[in-house]
């Protein structure tokens, strides 16, 4: 009933952003997600999909809702081109939908005198005159990936004298899986061990060298930053993403490979200036997508006023 009565008051309903309609790692969230915008559609609400990521979309029933709901809804922004191709290939064509870009993109770091003071109060130092190398690990059935990855970056620290800053950005299953990984390198690594909240993490990955990265926004605050970028593919969006901004991927965890990696990472770094240049004119871009998310939000906000 309480969510009844919120959506009686609203005049728009919004869903989003993010990864909100697939089924990989829950089945719940289509249906649910999906309950809440089909209440608000029969209370004639306007109703939006928010910057959405779509799919992999795998059960039957999940396709046929999102079919339903989808050519209910007034308007749909997507975060990438792929997501608008599932849209249409479950059959929603009634709405417009709009590729945009991740929401993330309008988001502002922390300045760096609050940045610096955070990570002291959390007693991690960023080392000067080495290349920092961020690492962002979920769980995900990693086992052999573990080692590989603590391999690879301890042949980084052996070979360039890199600082390893392993940055969870879920608490507490990305911080274990890093002291997981830690706990296989031979090297000594680093670890930010609570939330410093977006906005500071994102501040603390600008100040990275190079981020190797599993978690999709790990990688965009890395671009966000003009830092460059290696990803590992645990999912479509992730590779999604890495193909919107011309940065490489390392493969699926499950086939990851020491020698591949360590070679991705070493020309990585040393492309640093070329990629910032190109990540520059990337970042200008989506930002200006991300802005229109809100933009075309106002505009059906106001239709019929």
């Amino acid at each position: 009933m309480a969510i009844i009565r919120e959506i009686s008051r609203a005049d728009l309903v919004i869903s989003g952003g993010g990864g909100l309609l697939q089924d990989v790692t829950s089945n719940r969230s289509i249906p649910y997600y999906l309950f809440i915008l089909y209440l608000a559609k029969r209370l004639n609400k306007k109703v939006m999909f928010y910057a959405n990521g779509v799919g992999p979309v795998f059960r039957e029933i999940n396709k046929r809702m999102i079919k339903l709901v989808g050519n209910m809804v007034d308007l749909i922004t997507v975060r990438d081109e792929q997501s608008r191709k599932e849209l249409e290939s479950l059959g929603v064509t009634k709405p417009p939908i709009i590729v945009t870009a991740d929401p993330a993109f309008v988001l502002n770091p922390i300045d760096d005198a609050a940045g610096y003071k955070m990570l002291g109060e959390l007693d991690i130092s960023l080392t000067e005159g080495r290349p920092r190398i961020g690492v962002s690990v979920r769980p995900w059935n990693l086992n052999k990936s573990r080692e590989i990855i603590a391999k690879a970056c301890d042949y980084m620290i052996k070979s360039h004298n890199a600082d390893i800053i392993f940055l969870p950005m879920q608490y507490p299953k990305d911080y274990h899986e890093s002291l997981e990984i830690m706990k296989l390198m031979k090297k000594n690594a680093k670890v930010i061990p609570e939330s410093m909240g977006p906005r500071g993490v994102l501040w603390v990955c600008g100040k990275m060298d190079l981020i190797f990265g599993m978690r999709l926004h790990a990688l965009i605050f890395g671009a966000m930053t003009k830092v460059p970028l290696v990803g590992l593919v645990y999912d479509p969006k992730v590779e999604h993403f890495l193909d919107r901004v011309n940065q490489p991927s390392a493969g699926k965890p499950g086939e990851l490979d020491l020698v591949a990696l360590c070679n991705l990472l070493e020309e990585a770094l040393d492309k640093i200036p070329e990629s910032q240049k190109q990540l520059q004119e990337i970042k200008e871009q989506l930002t200006v997508l991300a802005k229109e998310n809100a933009k075309l939000a106002v505009d059906l906000l106001g239709e019929d006023k």
